[in-house]
């Protein structure tokens, strides 16, 4: 099975003839090298038409990073820009959320200003899910400023998405008043990842448990990408700035998970990544967002934690609100057999 994330192509069923033709298409070999590994491969003897006929089909569903997917990516912006809003179809059990979360045993969540939480399952890691947005269930705030991970596609270091979105029969409001001190300190060009969130479950799933817990909020969307510490810190100052008249009516999520590793991940084995987990999660407890990005940077982030860019944003603006320490909530690894691989993931609060 092909599946693109983005939606943008359609899914197809390749036997392993196709399979390995197409991962030769790498955009680099000539035809001739292209006949030669596959004759070797399979003892299949391709003609020049026939691999060009193969090219054909999959240019016409999008498969190639050309100029053909190019053109559709802008036509699937306009697409979502023309929408009413962004509609949130995921399986979600609201009913039952409330039940567990009403179960927890509730503490004092006023002083909080953060959380961290995963992006992970929602199945795998429910249990983690639960303790950590019992603490939002009576926050007394309305406006949740979500950092999220493109997983699939990213343009801008910085992004916000601009439309409310709907689950079920609720519309989830965006706060417009703090998206336009975005775009006076940014500039609308912080919009233009909007593909970027059409399939993007690290801010979707925050918002269907906001939405089981909370009646009237508001969400401000957005995704951090790839950028330097310097970059980093400057963007930490404007969403500050712009969330600044706003400031007592705001909390922050951070939604990452922490280390990827195994076959699913490229990686030819499974190796134990606890110490370098726990180790960056002292940082982030303490707060320290430039040792912990440093910590993971030194090592090539080698267990490939996907927060590294979010969570300095995150504790950077955490920072700057007046927050001084972190609380562990949870931290698990996830082991799935079928690919030889794991998932960790945290949760942390921050006052």
């Amino acid at each position: 099975m092909i599946r693109d994330p983005l939606g943008i192509s359609s899914e197809m069923v390749l036997n392993r003839e196709s399979f390995l033709l197409l991962s030769l298409i790498d955009g680099e070999e000539k035809i001739e090298n292209i006949k030669s590994k596959f004759l070797r491969n399979t003892g299949i003897i391709l003609s020049d038409i026939e691999i060009i006929s193969f090219i054909r089909k999959m240019e016409k569903n999008y498969i190639f990073l050309d100029e053909n997917f190019y053109k559709k990516i802008e036509e699937e912006k306009k697409k979502i820009e023309e929408m009413p809003f962004k509609e949130i179809d995921i399986r979600f059990d609201f009913e039952k959320v409330k039940r567990e979360i009403e179960k927890i045993d509730f503490k004092n969540a006023q002083e909080l200003k953060g959380i961290i939480v995963p992006h992970i399952d929602i199945n795998v890691a429910f249990d983690t899910y639960l303790k950590s947005y019992s603490f939002i269930k009576n926050l007394n705030k309305k406006i949740f400023l979500i950092f999220g991970v493109p997983h699939f596609y990213s343009e801008s270091v910085f992004s916000v998405f601009k439309k409310n979105c709907k689950i079920g029969n609720k519309i989830i409001r965006i706060e417009e008043r703090i998206i336009e001190n975005l775009r006076n300190t940014f500039g609308s060009q912080i919009f233009n990842d909007v593909i970027a969130f059409k399939n993007e479950h690290s801010v979707e799933f925050p918002l269907l448990f906001l939405s089981a817990l909370k009646e009237d909020f508001y969400v401000i969307l957005s995704l951090i990408s790839k950028g330097s510490v310097d970059e980093l810190r400057k963007i930490a100052e404007g969403i500050f700035n712009s969330i600044k008249p706003f400031i007592d009516d705001i909390f922050l999520i951070s939604s990452i998970d922490l280390s990827h590793v195994g076959r699913k991940f490229g990686d030819p084995e499974i190796f134990d990544t606890t110490q370098v987990d726990l180790k960056y999660i002292e940082h982030l407890k303490n707060m320290e967002n430039e040792e912990a990005f440093k910590f993971l940077e030194e090592n090539n982030n080698f267990t490939k934690i996907d927060g590294i860019y979010t969570n300095f944003l995150f504790l950077e603006i955490l920072k700057l609100m007046g927050a001084k320490k972190g609380e562990i909530v949870d931290y698990k690894i996830y082991h799935e057999e079928v690919t030889s691989s794991i998932v960790s993931y945290t949760s942390i609060i921050f006052k």
